[in-house]
């Protein structure tokens, strides 16, 4: 009699192509575009080089971001970075606005006593004081909010999709500007929206939330730069 053995599926491992696209997209995220005046161009063999690999998966790579809108290819000159335009982000941040209020929406049917208490700790460390002086911490804190919420709505394609959006606004962190004042008013809709979940009224923390993206692409739309500093999403 045969014996049924307790195993679990083998995972293949990542394809050259799949480490490729990953290594390239993660240096893509981290540069300043804001310090690219001109055309910033992407050398095929310098990157397989680099990587240890041969041209083959690293075309791949550059295929699938060039889809995704991080690379352009221009006949006859090669591949360049793409330095979105104001408009571009405009439309992504309110694309954003209808996902993320829809996330906020479902998030009010699930969310816990302890995200609640998650989120407020996010924004524990910053006050209308110190919130130009510690920007880029309340940046990385912003994100993680976002996510959070993201995430309790336990909705997998609007997680999906906002995702890839999320990975175009870290990208455009370096291009826009926000004024101080814009700043502490983000902070304060923040704590608004949280307000709104912890009393689980689906109506209001989608208003907010989705109020919230909407003014800053508003703002980056008027291009209000006095005073500024980096953006670095919402």
């Amino acid at each position: 009699m045969s014996v049924i053995v307790d195993v679990k599926k083998i995972k293949r491992p990542a394809s050259l192509s799949e480490i490729a696209y990953e290594a390239i997209k993660k240096s893509l995220l981290q540069m300043d575009l804001s310090a690219i005046e001109d055309e910033q161009r992407i050398d095929e063999r310098t990157l397989a080089e680099k990587l240890g690999i041969s041209r083959t998966p690293v075309r791949e790579a550059i295929n699938r971001l060039v889809i995704e809108g991080y690379l352009k290819v221009v006949p006859r000159k090669g591949v360049f970075v793409v330095k979105k335009s104001k408009k571009e982000i405009v439309e992504i941040l309110l694309v954003r606005a209808v996902l993320e209020g829809l996330a906020a929406k479902l998030a009010t049917e699930n969310v816990t006593r302890e995200e609640i208490e998650r989120m407020r700790d996010i924004f524990t460390p910053f006050n209308e004081r110190n919130i130009r002086r510690k920007f880029l911490d309340y940046a990385d804190a912003n994100i993680k909010f976002h996510e959070l919420v993201l995430q309790i709505s336990q909705c997998g394609k609007l997680i999906e999709l906002a995702g890839s959006i999320f990975d175009h606004m870290r990208w455009i962190r370096f291009q826009s500007v926000v004024h101080e004042d814009r700043l502490i008013k983000s902070h304060r809709e923040h704590l608004k929206i949280i307000d709104a979940l912890e009393l689980r009224d689906p109506d209001l923390a989608e208003r907010l939330m989705k109020k919230h993206i909407e003014e800053l692409a508003l703002y980056v739309q008027m291009g209000n730069s006095q005073n500024s500093v980096k953006l670095a999403n919402s």
